[in-house]
């Protein structure tokens, strides 16, 4: 990725500010400090830097009614592995309708983002496009009901198989309590079509060491000389070689899959400026079937459903949140999850790439805990300090499964900076 043209790109747009009188426009840099990058058995560290840019223009139609236009810019710049550098590009547009006798709200609107890399990890590539709809309404002065609709297309550049048109029903129900609670149960219903009926795709891993021993994996995991030239392949493989996966075809065949995502929540102001909440959240997958690739880390950077959706288990989530307001525009957010997710229709598999004997399905334990410092400056002495806002993040986590691929720990800090003009 050419990073000149990128901070170019970046810096045209805050030149561009002074002009654009009707805008909103925000520029930041996140940076990840991560000892397990791609959240798998190899402990992979990097640092990640992922500056952004958010350019908004809105124009009001109406004393109640608005028109808003917006473009978003994502880039991660990997210190160690700058050959895996990509972007992410998002542009969308909304309508918004207030009846303020009733405070109910009606928004529409659509959406499109695409993501680049280089052409070595050009399969990570895809162009999703969708429409939504949203409308909040109040059932009573303590009672709020929101109700949303999203459909929303996805094309894979090199994975065709894995396309899918998606739709989402989506209603949540808030109770505003006079102790200072806050009840919420949601329920939501996923139904993704897959563009094509190719069947169920598997992946083995070739490291270096199996092809310095000519010992490639086979199409089902098995690993022997068949594959020939190893020895004379050595000398071509670059000092920082990562491997590859070859790729295979299973014999499940299915158009489509769905799952039914239920949670609550109860959230409580235990003293002034204080909150603490509780949340659970369920997910049920009535098919049993997903279209997978094994051997693949669940990445922390973007959205790779490509490799590990949530189509592929049954699962429940537990947190418990604790949010403390500090003096100057200041909070401290403390998070605790626990999780298990039982994969459906997908076996464990060794290192090797194998099944296990015992003819397990994937089943994962995370304990995860996360701490966040945020700030916000809104004046100072210096201009450059004013709607700037500042946080910093830290977590740790274990992830303990049966597929040896998955079973992992994790320590990370990131901090960032976001300016608003």
């Amino acid at each position: 990725m050419n990073r000149a043209f990128a901070l170019l790109l970046a810096l045209l747009l805050v030149l561009s500010t002074g002009v654009l009188a009707k805008t909103d426009f925000k520029v930041g840099n996140w940076m990840l400090a991560d000892d397990n990058i791609f959240r798998n058995y190899s402990g992979q560290g990097d640092m990640v830097f992922m500056p952004y840019a958010q350019l908004g223009y809105g124009s009001a139609i109406s004393d109640f009614s608005s028109l808003r236009f917006g473009y978003s810019g994502d880039f991660y710049f990997f210190n160690e592995m700058s050959h895996r550098d990509f972007s992410v590009h998002a542009g969308d547009f909304s309508y918004s309708r207030l009846w303020p006798e009733s405070n109910t709200l009606l928004s529409l609107g659509a959406s499109v983002e695409s993501r680049l890399n280089p052409s070595d990890y050009s399969y990570y590539n895809y162009t999703t496009g969708g429409v939504f709809g949203s409308f909040k309404y109040y059932l009573r002065d303590d009672l709020m009901l929101l109700a949303r609709y999203n459909l929303i297309g996805k094309k894979f550049k090199e994975f065709e198989e894995f396309n899918f048109a998606e739709q989402v029903f989506d209603l949540r129900i808030r109770h505003f309590l006079p102790s200072r609670t806050t009840l919420s149960v949601n329920a939501a219903y996923y139904n993704k079509s897959y563009t094509s009926d190719v069947e169920t795709l598997d992946s083995t891993f070739v490291s270096a060491d199996d092809i310095t021993s000519g010992g490639f994996p086979g199409p089902m995991g098995q690993r022997g000389r068949g594959w020939g030239m190893a020895n004379r392949l050595e000398q071509f493989l670059p000092e920082d070689f990562e491997g590859f996966y070859r790729y295979g075809v299973s014999s499940e065949r299915f158009e489509g899959t769905s799952q039914l995502k239920l949670g609550a929540s109860v959230a409580q102001n235990i003293a002034e400026g204080t909150g603490l909440m509780l949340a659970y959240t369920a997910r049920i997958n009535p098919h049993s079937r997903n279209r997978y690739l094994t051997n693949l880390g669940e990445s922390v950077l973007n959205n790779e459903e490509l490799f590990d959706d949530h189509y592929s288990y049954n699962g429940h989530e537990a947190k418990v949140q604790l949010r403390q307001m500090l003096p100057g525009q200041s909070m401290l957010t403390l998070l605790f999850t626990v999780r298990s997710r039982k994969y459906s229709g997908r076996p464990a598999y060794d290192l090797l790439g194998s099944p296990l004997t015992s003819g397990a399905s994937r089943l994962d334990e995370a304990l995860l805990f996360t701490a966040q410092y945020s700030k916000s400056i809104t004046a100072g002495w210096l201009g450059a300090l004013e709607s700037l806002d500042v946080v910093f993040q830290g977590g740790a986590g274990r992830n303990s499964s049966n597929d040896e691929y998955y079973n992992y720990k994790s320590v990370w800090f990131s901090m960032g900076v976001e300016k608003g003009f």
